[in-house]
């Protein structure tokens, strides 16, 4: 039970979110128009890559985050090792390193791909003419923010179950250690540094990587069915905890729908960076223990 004023408030602020979520999936649940309109619509922008390039694509990301974040860990690691806040400066500075390296993987891409064609007489495919436009930054913030009010109650029944099922199997139920890592680090720079980590650079890494590339990779391939299951199941499990697996096997799931509904991979990384915010909130209040 909250105790302290600011953790009543935040405790408060919570259950308005779940009864706000809770009221929108009732309407959309309701609402025939809607539930066509959101679940039925596909406006995913064509993406005219074959499975060697998208190969490709992982390999690049993957690698060039792990290149940086090795680069960021011997140039500081001896510095990190001592400090006082020493888990969330690893955190920061380590996290920061895999994300922007996997963004200038990102980047290279392209180039490599006019590369390929080039040499071998040719071009990349140009983009189809009949591109979706993108959407206007204040709609991109409220289908957000739609977006994480609506899956906040889904998720809250789903890890209720999903904890008491490890429980009763007698499997590991312990949260992230991100978690424990953000409770007890002191340092406002360093806190600074996470929210940076967890709410601008990995939601905007994660977002290309799972809903604008492997998503939309699939969904031009499989049904969307299969396209969620592969798309949530490799999101839960890149998190490597066992506790947090299917809740965030249904969150990547639900951000991939919202990415198709609005082809606009911005609100998948703005209702992400939302989830990551919210969470980091209660945690530093101390309510996520």
């Amino acid at each position: 039970m909250p105790t302290e004023p600011a953790q009543q408030i935040l405790a408060a602020f919570e259950i308005g979110l779940l009864l706000a979520g809770a009221l929108l999936v009732l309407r959309l649940g309701l609402n025939p128009g809607q539930r066509a309109r959101w679940l039925g619509t596909n406006r995913l922008p064509a993406w005219p890559l074959a499975p060697f390039e998208f190969v490709t694509l992982v390999l690049l990301v993957l690698g060039g985050g792990v290149f940086l974040q090795a680069t960021v860990r011997i140039l500081f690691g001896s510095a990190v090792s001592h400090a006082a806040d020493k888990a969330g400066l690893e955190v920061f500075l380590y996290g920061t390193g895999f994300h922007a390296g996997a963004l200038l993987g990102w980047g290279a891409f392209p180039v490599l791909r006019r590369y390929w064609y080039a040499d071998a007489g040719a071009s990349p495919p140009p983009p189809p003419a009949n591109v979706t436009a993108s959407l206007p930054w204040p709609k991109v913030l409220l289908y957000g923010t739609v977006t994480v009010l609506m899956v906040f109650p889904l998720l809250v029944l789903i890890n209720l179950g999903w904890l008491a099922l490890l429980h009763r199997l007698g499997l590991p139920d312990e949260p992230q250690d991100l978690i424990a890592i953000f409770a007890h680090t002191k340092s406002p720079l360093v806190i600074a540094g996470l929210l940076l980590v967890a709410c601008v650079v990995a939601p905007l890494n994660e977002e290309l990587l799972f809903r604008a590339g492997l998503y939309r990779f699939c969904r031009q391939r499989l049904t969307r069915g299969w396209s969620l299951l592969i798309c949530g199941v490799l999101f839960g499990a890149v998190h490597f905890n066992l506790a947090g697996f299917v809740p965030l096997a249904l969150l990547g799931a639900w951000l991939a729908l919202a990415y198709e509904a609005t082809g606009d991979i911005r609100v998948a990384v703005t209702a992400h960076a939302l989830f990551n915010l919210i969470n980091t909130i209660f945690v530093f209040s101390g309510l996520g223990q």
